[in-house]
């Protein structure tokens, strides 16, 4: 939700864009300008601390699934929305107060505005430098890794699945992890770019062209960050279906709702044998998303929760992917699957 209202600040500045476009210049002069910027550099400013900290987020719920001081409450959660927005509100003030720190002024053919990267004072040289490495260098730095230790995460539960399954999960892991760190680099480097070489003095090769496909791409990115973080998803369609078209309820409910399995023949079975073969619901510390978990004293099943919210499990001695790998370890003949969908 969060993102969404920053990607929706962005998407207002459209209307201003097209009228300034009809008239050939700034139309609404320099407090429109000023307004029009404040827009861009608030929403995206958010934008970027949001993917971040939900970069974060799935990082300490996939690779430290138990530790109940990396659980996400909801208390911890309005904490980290209200850091993003302060977050952004402290880099986009400066320039619309103009107190030195930089300024909003027209860019490209003059129907945008955006922060003045071609001043050449000191104060307004190092509050474009610090905004640089805030704003685009240790987000990109923080979603980089966080998204490679899930990979390897999965990479290293899946050790022991069958090669075809295995492949088939990591690949597709490999796919979402690249779209998201491919999408955030190619919506926000060409203002990076743009913005660093008018710092350190390039600004000859900056034309009216290549100054406004920064705009472009970070409007595009706000566009579709909507499809790649929500609509994708199976949840999210079956919600939509049930709000919109009333169909697929039960399917719907029953898929939100986790339930717990039990494989009553196997079980059976197993318990005149001794073995123990369950299924049930790991639930994440602190309010986590859902796991559902089936194992016996051969074989487990992880499944971690849709939309890489939630993973728990439990197999023979418990614990999470670290206590399986242990058990593994040990000479337990378990075999491991997970199963993710972003």
């Amino acid at each position: 939700m969060n993102l969404a209202v920053a990607d929706f600040i962005i998407m207002m500045e459209a209307p201003l864009f097209i009228y300034n476009s009809i008239h050939q210049g700034p139309a609404l002069g320099s407090i429109g300008c000023t307004v029009y910027a404040l827009m861009g550099a608030l929403g995206g400013t958010v934008a970027i601390a949001t993917l971040t900290v939900i970069s974060i987020d799935r990082y300490n719920v996939v690779v430290y699934p138990l530790n109940p001081n990396r659980s996400t409450t909801k208390l911890k959660c309005y904490i980290l929305i209200a850091f993003t927005w302060a977050y952004g509100l402290f880099f986009s003030s400066f320039p619309a107060l103009e107190i030195g720190l930089s300024r909003y002024t027209a860019e490209g053919y003059l129907t945008a505005c955006s922060f003045d990267y071609l001043d050449r004072t000191y104060k307004a040289r190092v509050f474009m430098f610090v905004y640089f490495l805030f704003a685009w260098l240790l987000p990109f730095v923080i979603i980089s890794y966080c998204y490679a230790r899930i990979l390897m995460a999965v990479i290293n539960a899946n050790a022991i699945q069958s090669s075809k399954s295995k492949n088939k999960t990591e690949v597709k892991l490999a796919g979402v992890v690249v779209g998201i760190i491919g999408l955030w680099f190619a919506a926000w480097t060409p203002y990076a770019v743009v913005a660093m070489m008018g710092v350190f003095g390039y600004e000859k090769y900056l034309t009216p062209l290549n100054s406004m496909i920064p705009a472009v791409f970070a409007k595009i990115a706000a566009s579709i960050d909507p499809y790649f973080y929500a609509m994708n998803h199976p949840r999210y369609r079956q919600m939509l279906e049930r709000m919109f078209c009333n169909r697929g309820a039960d399917q719907g409910n029953s898929q939100y709702q986790t339930s717990h399995y039990t494989r009553g023949a196997s079980r059976a079975g197993d318990s005149d044998g001794g073995g123990d073969e369950s299924g049930g619901v790991g639930r994440v510390p602190g309010g986590g998303k859902t796991a559902s978990v089936r194992g016996s004293g051969r074989s487990g099943r992880l499944i971690t929760a849709k939309g890489m919210t939630g993973v728990n499990a439990t197999s023979g001695n418990g614990g999470g992917v670290k206590a399986l790998k242990k058990q593994l370890s040990n000479g337990d003949e378990t075999s491991l699957e997970v199963s993710l969908e972003m």
